[in-house]
């Protein structure tokens, strides 16, 4: 059967229905995505047409840095600020006579029940009584104290608008106090179990509604936390075989990828870290100074075994001199990158990460064990692991003048079980710790046994061209523009 078509800012979700709002080039970078997405509760295309229109305003209104109320129905918004008013007068606050205010909620709560039913009557007391907390309500005190960003938020309220809709499909109140240990069980059943949906997608839904719970409990005197412990177990039932274990790049793929990546920041990237073994973000976060005098100093790193100065392959002279030319000595070798905010979870490097995946299957390299599986076996990550497989194979071959330990100390890795980045080491052995640094001699044995496979490109000139300046979002400034990939 056909679905209905839908109007702007919706589309189908499976068979649910959901509200899509652009985000702007410039704001991209900064709230994490593309696009904001909320699923509505209504599956009726008629229906939707009139929910989107507040959905529309928030979404638009948080992307111009404003804040917007959560929508609530009229009944408990009104609930909502009887709540405060009976707060305010327990307090001692305002000339209003307690008794007064408690009498006046009840020929309201009265008026609501000859209106609207006994049920609505008894949610309007619960709520403006304090006994019971719509879902969503303390939703904008949260975001106001924790200063979330918009990405997140927007996670947190699509989580939260999908337990607002499972209760109401499954008769139980949309209110923080009627979710017990035993509700949260079944909305994680009904909503990921029984669907199948991937474990790590629904790990991320609980741990919003588990960050929000315990928020409440500090702030709002909620007592019980019912999503602690109720994150999913990793499906252990498939068979683990080679194919869909992350791998190195192989020569033919590094020959595919140097000699087609479109973007000269993403190719320069890419030649950087085969060539250094140097993660993604420990390139990104390389200043002028840390490339001087044939050496790389990476000075922060995910792991105390990061940091580290290592010898500068021969191949990335030019490079390195092109990149530092005219700037200086605190400046960014990768300038272009923008600037994350205080605080935020992403990497300045993670622009590069995103755009490099695209030119990768653009190129057609990838590899995926099968269709549901997430990720590709091969990554931006892969470039490190070639490296450490180019070393590998140099030191099988004998007289290499280096280690395996040698390795180790050069892509900053503490090895624990005889292998770096799943790939083994001729050891013979394992090391719990490794036990001090390698010589700077060993070290350049060993990076300079890193050679490009045949007919790869050390230099290119045909990248796509810069886009000018004033055509430009913020994100994009200084940096070449994928413009295939924008359109």
């Amino acid at each position: 059967m056909l679905k209905p078509k839908l109007g702007r800012y919706l589309e189908w979700h499976g068979n649910r229905i959901r509200v899509v709002v652009r985000v702007p080039p410039a704001l991209i970078e900064k709230v994490g995505r593309t696009k904001l997405r909320e699923v509505l509760a209504t599956r009726d295309a008629m229906e939707a047409e009139r929910e989107k229109v507040d959905v529309v305003r928030r979404l638009k209104a948080e992307l111009r840095g404003e804040r917007v109320a959560i929508i609530q129905t009229p009944l408990t918004e009104e609930a909502l600020r009887w709540r405060e008013e009976v707060r305010r007068v327990d307090a001692g606050h305002g000339d209003t006579d307690q008794e007064a205010v408690v009498g006046a909620l009840d020929d309201r709560v009265d008026r609501v029940r000859a209106e609207h039913g006994h049920e609505a009557a008894r949610t309007f007391a619960a709520v403006a009584s304090g006994a019971a907390t719509p879902l969503s309500s303390l939703l904008d005190r949260w975001f106001a104290e924790k200063k979330f960003s918009i990405g997140y938020k927007e996670d947190i309220r699509r989580t939260v608008g999908r337990l607002e809709q499972w209760c109401r499909s499954a008769a139980t109140p949309t209110t923080v106090e009627a979710i017990k240990t035993a509700t949260a069980g079944r909305f994680i059943h009904e909503q990921y179990v029984e669907p199948q949906v991937d474990t790590t997608t629904a790990n991320k839904d609980i741990s919003c509604l588990h960050s929000y719970w315990r928020w409440m409990r500090k702030r709002a005197g909620i007592k019980e936390n019912p999503w602690s412990e109720q994150r999913l177990d990793e499906d252990k039932s498939r068979e683990a075989t080679e194919s869909d274990d992350k791998r190195p790049f192989t020569n033919d793929e590094v020959c595919i990828l140097l000699g087609g990546i479109r973007l000269q920041r993403d190719w320069d990237f890419s030649l950087f870290s085969a060539l250094s073994g140097l993660r993604v973000h420990e390139i990104g976060g390389l200043r002028v100074k840390d490339c001087s005098g044939g050496k790389i100093a990476v000075t922060k790193s995910k792991t105390p075994s990061g940091v580290r100065t290592i010898p500068a392959h021969a191949l990335l002279d030019t490079l390195i001199k092109r990149r530092s030319k005219g700037k200086k000595s605190d400046d960014y070798l990768f300038d272009e990158l923008p600037e994350q905010r205080p605080n935020s979870k992403r990497d300045r490097a993670a622009p590069l990460s995103q755009s490099f995946t695209r030119e990768r299957r653009r190129l057609g390299v990838e590899e995926r064990a099968t269709e549901k599986q997430r990720q590709s076996n091969i990554d931006f990550h892969s470039w490190r692991r070639w490296f450490i497989r180019r070393a590998v194979e140099a030191l099988e071959k004998g007289g290499a003048g280096y280690t395996p330990w040698t390795i180790a100390h050069v892509v900053g890795h503490k090895v624990e079980d005889g292998t770096i980045e799943g790939i083994a080491l001729p050891l013979g052995m394992t090391m719990g710790r490794y036990a001090g640094a390698a010589s700077w001699d060993a070290m350049l044995a060993c990076v300079s046994a890193i050679a490009l496979p045949k007919k790869t490109p050390t230099e290119r000139t045909d990248f796509l061209p810069r886009l000018p300046e004033h055509k430009r979002s913020p994100a994009q400034r200084g940096g070449n523009v994928d413009r295939l990939a924008a359109e």
